[in-house]
């Protein structure tokens, strides 16, 4: 078991969970990354099948050259933000912004539809859009020069990072380290949480949801529904009204299948990765950790507390997870 003592308001997961979402936190996290946020511009990766994906990148400038370049002599970070969150989330700001000050490069990935990209592509994100992905990271390492790479990954983003991991020899990736925190295993499970978890979360999730494709609805207004979307009630619901309307999937079960990374997903693993789990996570079941495939490339962390991607020590200082990513990026 991982050491990881907060205080003791923080000792239970809703209260880890929901303090790292406040007004206070973001407080802290905006300020905190302020540098970063100035200097970072944002880039659009021109993909396959027409796919484009956009992200922000903060490099450090080569001060040797008398251009506008920056250092390929840092390592490079790419990281993945959680399902409905984005490249400016308040779990991922303090970090990135931390590593940044510490020399590397920073690149903050948006999923399809997230981030305010919802323009940028006609068809919906759903969670085994795993190609574009990979093909995503192949791009960042072909156009930003760096010494080594590594990916940290928050909730569905830690599960896209162990994925990636997991096809990284297939796609000729160089990946030095994939830290995953939190990450969705079993995602039948997952949504299985949602029909029993706090209300709370269930009505966060969905509004976000539905304000996410008001936008898309906006943009495309004859491929969406919108007054039907609007009346899904829940996230089993709205997950297979969507599915079955908008994607190639004939079933949920099989869309849920396709993401989950436990069973022998993570058998092909090829790439050292430090998965960090709390045992009190109101949102992603815990114990579907003793369900991933053992690796020598799989290294897990558990906690008794942390919550959903909180750790918290306090509202503003840095939280005890991102201590362990600095820690094990500096080895």
């Amino acid at each position: 078991m991982a050491e990881y003592k907060p205080p003791i308001i923080y000792r239970n997961g809703h209260a880890n969970t929901i303090a790292a979402a406040t007004f206070l936190r973001k407080a802290y996290a905006l300020r905190v990354s302020h540098n970063l946020r100035e200097h970072s511009e944002s880039l659009i990766l021109s993909l396959e099948n027409n796919v484009q994906l956009q992200g922000l990148l903060t490099t450090h400038k080569d001060t040797s050259q008398t251009s506008n370049s920056f250092s390929g002599q840092k390592p490079l970070v790419m990281i993945l933000h959680g399902w409905l969150g984005c490249a400016d989330s308040l779990y991922l700001l303090p970090i990135a912004s931390k590593l940044h000050d510490l020399g590397f490069n920073i690149f903050r990935l948006n999923f399809r539809d997230h981030g305010g990209t919802q323009h940028l592509n006609e068809d919906l994100f759903h969670s085994c859009r795993l190609d574009e992905a990979l093909n995503a990271t192949q791009a960042i390492q072909q156009q930003i020069p760096h010494s080594n790479f590594y990916i940290v990954g928050f909730s569905l983003g830690g599960n896209f990072a162990l994925r990636i991991g997991s096809k990284a020899q297939d796609k000729n990736l160089t990946i030095d380290k994939i830290i995953s925190i939190c990450p969705v295993m079993n995602a039948t499970n997952a949504l299985d949480e949602t029909n029993s978890m706090l209300k709370i979360y269930t009505e966060y999730y969905l509004q976000r949801w539905k304000n996410m494709l008001k936008v898309k609805h906006k943009l495309f207004p004859d491929n969406y529904d919108l007054a039907t979307i609007n009346k899904q009630r829940s996230l089993t619901n709205m997950t297979e009204h969507l599915l079955l309307k908008y994607t190639e999937f004939n079933s949920v079960k099989s869309y849920l299948e396709g993401y989950s990374i436990t069973g022998d997903y993570l058998n092909s693993l090829s790439v050292d990765s430090d998965v960090y789990i709390a045992e009190d996570d109101p949102v992603i079941p815990s114990n579907d950790w003793e369900n991933l495939h053992a690796s020598e490339y799989l290294n897990i962390h558990r906690t008794q507390f942390g919550g959903h991607c909180g750790y918290l020590n306090g509202l503003f200082n840095m939280n005890w997870i991102d201590e362990q990513v600095i820690k094990n990026l500096q080895t």
